[in-house]
């Protein structure tokens, strides 16, 4: 071969190096970056991305007869902000306090709709998204890292609500209940076991193992794309499997609420929660189907089924809603 041919030999490989190595190079590059976004160091990093409580907006808005309410907005130090509806008893006094989660924008629904028998300041809290209230499947691909991100930051945020509680004169800190439904109640679980300033913990319709939620709330076909998509969720969510924290709720007391007849979240999934969970604990069994906003007959019947079974796992501790008036007198 002549000097000339050799030479535009090695500047054809030297091309084909250029334009197959570079693509290579930068697809490992991103491919490092993402994996080294997806790594979470929980539990420490649950308190690490939680802050501190950097401001207060409280907006007074319409209660009702027993109760002042309020749109909260907390800002965290680590630049994120947390929206919540309070329910604050018109009555003086110290009082138990009651954080509820439940689906996507519902803090005011779930506070309003949650109300035990005595007065309690209620918070009902929102998840740290922005985003879509519903979104399509594909807007869920789209902003999958963001849906996790926000899914990984919500026990962070449990925890600055209940910095907030402390800060608060009418709220006795040592009768905090964290109450979950649906996809709250594993992200409740978490939180509850992480911090141990809660007197107990309260699931609704929630379970163990997302390898099993997920398959039994995704609705795609064909079969084999439902266990690779639940797969793929569940490695994305590990940091926040309940399964692997429940335990450390103990010795404070966990009720665990859930429907018989529930096609979203497998019974398996139920009593692997239960069964991973400490002592003192109970489950109970509602005989209907999953739980939805649209059922507001259903749901007050779980609240109250809820309600019922914190007040007997907390009696040993004085009661679920024994407050206090300011008069000092037992109410």
């Amino acid at each position: 071969m002549s000097q000339r041919g050799s030479a535009e030999a090695r500047h054809r490989r030297r091309c084909w190096a250029y334009w197959i190595g570079i693509p290579i190079l930068i697809v490992l590059i991103a491919a490092l970056a993402l994996l080294r976004s997806l790594s979470f160091d929980a539990p420490d990093e649950f308190w690490s991305q939680k802050g501190s409580l950097e401001a207060v907006v409280i907006l007074p808005t319409a209660g009702d007869s027993l109760y002042d309410a309020y749109w909260l907005t907390l800002t965290s130090s680590a630049g994120y902000q947390l929206r919540g509806y309070l329910r604050v008893p018109r009555e003086d006094g110290r009082w138990p306090g009651l954080i509820v989660i439940g689906g996507v924008r519902t803090g005011r629904m779930a506070a309003e709709l949650i109300t035990p028998p005595d007065p309690h300041v209620i918070l009902g809290l929102d998840y740290p998204w922005e985003g879509e209230r519903e979104p399509s499947w594909w807007q869920f691909l789209i902003r999958v890292l963001a849906v996790r991100r926000a899914m990984l930051l919500t026990p962070s945020a449990v925890l600055l609500a209940l910095d907030y509680l402390e800060t608060r004169t009418d709220v006795d800190t040592e009768q905090i209940v964290l109450a979950g439904a649906s996809f709250g109640a594993q992200l409740m679980i978490v939180a509850g076991a992480i911090d141990q300033r809660p007197a107990a913990v309260l699931s609704i319709y929630g379970g163990g193992d997302y390898g099993l939620l997920l398959r039994g709330s995704l609705s795609v076909r064909p079969l084999w794309l439902r266990g690779a998509l639940a797969e793929a969720g569940e490695w994305l969510v590990a940091p926040l499997e309940p399964l692997d924290y429940v335990a450390d709720i103990a010795p404070r007391p966990l009720v665990i609420i859930n429907g018989r007849l529930d096609d979203r979240i497998p019974v398996r999934s139920v009593e692997a929660l239960y069964e991973a969970a400490g002592e003192p604990k109970r489950l109970v069994w509602i005989d209907e189907g999953h739980i939805s906003s649209r059922n507001i007959e259903l749901i007050e019947r779980v609240l109250q089924a809820s309600v019922d079974a914190l007040s007997e796992q907390l009696k040993p501790v004085g009661g679920f809603g024994q407050g206090m008036p300011s008069d000092g007198k037992p109410f």
